[in-house]
């Protein structure tokens, strides 16, 4: 076996060992955190024991067709929310009383508000305990968003994956952490939207028929997760359907012919989206007149959303309020890739990049306005959070040349940044359900009210949680240090030898190929 070889099999196997620990990462997250915990709990899980329809015991009728009956606890899971100070103790009499009891509600998904495909693939996880039933709900979907990524990671060609590995990294402390392992369906959104724009790109751009066939199975699932999740997903799917045309345009049949399926998808995207109560819920009161001012106040306020989901905002009901450290930290390693990423930046990848940045400032823009309520009070981090992962994405994406790569000094930087801003952020959050916001103090076993039983204690979690997610950061972008073709086959060959291989780029895409060739490694060489 060769040098080049061995060094590839090992690189395969620290990704592999990476995204384990990820997902241990995940899971640490998802069991962080009481039955009821993320926004609107209480609606969505109502809205998976029902999400396949009426059942004995689990999803019932009720007199009024837009009502259904349902065990009660579920109505009373979040009954520490907006009350910081109160941990999670609360359940445990509403459980013990109320678990067997139906009750009827209209608070569920019963209009189709919602698309129906995560209620319905959720509720195939509902058992008779319902904090098991939420617990391996949290985990599956903690699950699904490994292996999606990771699947369409390993389809991709290097400069394409780096950019999904960074600009998924660099937007998941902390509201992608809390979300992605949970029962709210925003965690399908996070997935969809940037695996779908590395996914088309893959599709227009490779020449193996083989390897285009899955990445467009993999689109095809990227936007069943999106459009079945949210309705404003499946918009944003659209989004980056766009971008990932503007990106790869040419004039010519072949790209016709290639633009063809995207395009459908798109389609599709979009009519799911109007199809979905959410694309018609901001316009129910009369918007207010359209001012210079009211111009004024919405574009200078919209950017605190994109923040927001970084750590400038609360978790859970919008009552676990993070440190400044978290989103100092994550909104700093977040513009300094985007900034970076932005550099050298031909016409066709500066267009997509603007089109991405104008839906994230326009679209959350447009909704506020229409409800005629502050920014924050209508749109809310988590709903644009798919749009400011799909901006860093689309920034770092290299379609020729060389792939976008850091110093091994920045990869450390960004290693050790978003693994402290994680541990700081996954205290915090079990802080607030074990004994309340208003305890401190590092040891979280002390003075616990309450908590999951079992072996593992709420330090052990957290020390379990806060370790894996640095070891698998670590592990996993090791690759982003390393000079690589963007459309080579591996990301180990040395500079020298991808320097030897690079591809003569031709018709169209020359100028930006040639630019990126001649200034980018000089860029790359001083980090």
């Amino acid at each position: 076996m060769n040098l080049g070889a061995l060094r590839s099999r090992h690189g395969l196997l620290a990704k592999g060992l990476g995204a384990l620990f990820l997902l241990m990462a995940l899971g640490t997250w998802a069991v962080a955190s009481p039955v009821g915990a993320s926004p609107d709990e209480d609606y969505h899980l109502v809205s998976i024991w029902c999400g396949q329809g009426l059942r004995d015991g689990v999803c019932e009728a009720a007199d009024i067709p837009q009502a259904r009956t349902i065990p009660h606890a579920l109505l009373e899971s979040p009954c520490y929310n907006f009350h910081p100070e109160t941990s999670a103790q609360c359940q445990a009499a509403k459980y013990a009383v109320d678990v067997q009891e139906m009750v009827p509600t209209e608070r569920g998904n019963f209009v189709g508000d919602y698309p129906p495909v995560f209620y319905a693939a959720m509720s195939v996880f509902v058992g008779d305990d319902i904090s098991l039933s939420v617990i391996v709900i949290r985990l599956v979907n903690a699950l699904v968003f490994v292996l999606v990524l990771g699947a369409v990671y390993v389809a991709s060609v290097p400069g394409l994956r780096r950019a999904l590995l960074l600009g998924t990294a660099v937007t998941a402390v902390p509201l992608g952490m809390f979300l992605v392992p949970s029962a709210n369906p925003s965690s399908w959104a996070i997935l969809a939207v940037p695996s779908l724009l590395v996914a088309v790109l893959g599709y227009v751009t490779t020449d193996e028929r083989r390897r285009r066939w899955l990445l467009g199975g993999l689109a095809a699932l990227a936007v069943l997760l999106g459009a079945g999740a949210r309705g404003d997903a499946a918009m944003y799917c659209a989004v980056a359907v766009g971008a990932a045309l503007i990106l790869t345009f040419r004039p010519d049949l072949r790209f016709v012919h290639r633009a063809a399926y995207p395009v459908v998808l798109a389609v599709v995207s979009v009519a799911a989206f109007l199809s979905a109560g959410q694309s018609s819920a901001a316009g129910g009161a009369e918007a207010p007149p359209l001012t210079v001012g009211r111009i004024m106040e919405l574009m200078t306020t919209v950017p605190e959303l994109w923040v927001g989901g970084l750590g400038y905002w609360e978790l859970g009901w919008l009552d676990t309020v993070m440190p400044p450290l978290v989103w100092v930290l994550c909104w700093g390693m977040y513009a300094a890739v985007v900034y970076a990423a932005i550099g050298y930046a031909g016409l066709q990848r500066g267009l997509a990049i603007s089109a991405v940045a104008l839906a994230l400032w326009l679209v959350p823009a447009y909704i506020q306005y229409l409800s005629g309520a502050p920014v924050g009070a209508y749109v809310q981090p988590r709903y644009i959070l798919p749009l400011v992962t799909l901006l860093a994405v689309t920034a770092l994406v290299r379609l020729d040349g060389q792939a976008f790569r850091v110093s091994p000094a920045q990869r450390w930087i960004l290693v050790a940044a978003l693994s402290v801003a994680n541990a700081t952020a996954l205290h915090t959050n079990i802080r607030r359900y074990v004994t309340g916001s208003d305890v401190g103090g590092p040891d979280l076993d002390e003075r616990i009210e309450w908590w999951w039983g079992g072996p593992v204690s709420p330090l052990s979690l957290w020390f379990l949680g806060a370790v894996a997610f640095a070891v698998g950061l670590a592990l996993v972008s090791a690759e982003l240090a390393r000079d690589a073709l963007a459309r080579g086959t591996a990301d180990e060959a040395p500079a020298e030898e991808a320097s030897t291989q690079r591809p003569q780029p031709a018709g169209p895409a020359a100028h930006e190929a040639d630019e990126d060739a001649t200034v980018e490694p000089a860029r790359t060489a001083r980090g």
